[in-house]
Order: C-alpha cells, then sequence, then structure tokens
C-alpha cells in the first residue's frame, strides 16, 4: 500500500475482533506518533497503553464512549500544557498531529483504529491515570484487529468547496443550530455530575440507545 493509498484507505473502526495487538506493533506505533511536528520542537507527547478491562469499563462508565470496551488495545494521549500560545492552543494541535501519526501507522499494519474524544471529564481522567497537572489528555486511540472489511465513507463536499483564495468565501448558510448546541453542553454537565452508579444502573444504556451515533465501521 503507497502512501495515498494509506490516507485514502484510513477508516475509523469501532469493531474489533479479541485478538490482542502485538506489544511490539504498538511501541512501533507510538514511535511513528513521535515523528510528527509539535510546537517549538517540544515534543512534548506522552502514551498511555490500556488493555486493561477494569479501566476500559471505568472510562465508559464514567461517561467515555461505549464503543471503547470494544477494542483490545487503547492509546491515551497526553500533551504537555505548558505553552504560551493559549489562542491557538498548539499544544492540541501538536497531540492532534501525532494522533494522525498513529491512524496513518495502524492503517499501514492492516489494524483499525478510531479517534476518541468522547470521554470522562479530565479531572477524572487524571485521577484514575495518575496523570500529573501539567500533562493533558487530549484524546483515546481504539485499536485492535478488524471484525470487517471497512466500508467507503464519501466526502460530503467536493474539495472545490473547501477552498478559498485570499479571503473567506466558503458555505455561508449553514442552518444556525447554537442554541439546540448550548442546551447540549448544559446536559452533558449535568451527566458528568450524575453519581457513578445512576450512570452504571442506567442512564448510560438509555443514552447509548436513544441519542449516541451509529456507524457502519
Amino acid at each position: 500500500m503507497d502512501f495515498l493509498e494509506i490516507i485514502k484507505n484510513r477508516r475509523s473502526v469501532r469493531n474489533f475482533t479479541s485478538q490482542p495487538v502485538d506489544k511490539e506493533l504498538i511501541v512501533k506505533l507510538v514511535e511513528l506518533a513521535t515523528h510528527a511536528p509539535s510546537a517549538c520542537n517540544i515534543q512534548g507527547w506522552h502514551f498511555i497503553v490500556v488493555d486493561d478491562e477494569k479501566i476500559k469499563n471505568w472510562l465508559v462508565d464514567e461517561g467515555g464512549s461505549v464503543v471503547i470496551k470494544n477494542a483490545p488495545a487503547g492509546i491515551l494521549i497526553l500533551y504537555d500544557n505548558r505553552t504560551k500560545n493559549t489562542e491557538y492552543q498548539d499544544h492540541i494541535q501538536s497531540a492532534a498531529a501525532a494522533i494522525e501519526n498513529l491512524l496513518l501507522g495502524a492503517t499501514y499494519h492492516n489494524l483499525g483504529a478510531c479517534w476518541i474524544c468522547h470521554l470522562p471529564p479530565k479531572n477524572r481522567v487524571r485521577q484514575i491515570f495518575s496523570i500529573p497537572k501539567h500533562m493533558d489528555p487530549i484524546a483515546y486511540l481504539l485499536l485492535g484487529h478488524k471484525e470487517k472489511i471497512s466500508v467507503d465513507m464519501p466526502r460530503k463536499y467536493q474539495v472545490e468547496q473547501m477552498i478559498s483564495h485570499n479571503r473567506y468565501n466558503g458555505r455561508v448558510n449553514e442552518k444556525n443550530n447554537q442554541p439546540i448546541l448550548w442546551i447540549k453542553k448544559i446536559l452533558m454537565k449535568i451527566y458528568y455530575l450524575a453519581p457513578l452508579a445512576i450512570k452504571k444502573g442506567f442512564l448510560n444504556k438509555y443514552i447509548d440507545k436513544k441519542f449516541v451515533k451509529k456507524f457502519k465501521n
């Protein structure tokens, strides 16, 4: 598979076999991630490999995406948050570059992977993983052997619709969903504050059934 094929064949995979991922291969993927660009060449990444079922269940019970349970392995990506460029959040950008390398590396090795930002509140994630304050949890990567062949996901827009020259002339008539978005944000805050017993008892199952978007891959 050449480089262009790797980019175009990358898919977000949420269904995996029970076969474990070789630990040496995970190390190789992380090594690829560290070749990503980072702001001021800080290289402030850290990667926590997760294969403990109790931890995966905890992440889901506390509000993380239910698909976290599906993958035999996961990688929690952290980045040093001590940056002066808070306007453009360059620590998040640096972490995101490494995550894309992980995804492309997984595709090259015929593994399934999925970028997950639907996680418990950062303070809870810090507690369970003993993460110091200067390191931010940025995202979680599902990793495993694909259960089925991934289906194609067409691009929503033509490339010509996403290019402007010298000034923005892209889509301007998108529906204004700001009020709905704010309501969703408030409900999310309320959910995070709910006791764990209530979330595990019925709330998580209800939310997954009624509100969580389902995907083919």
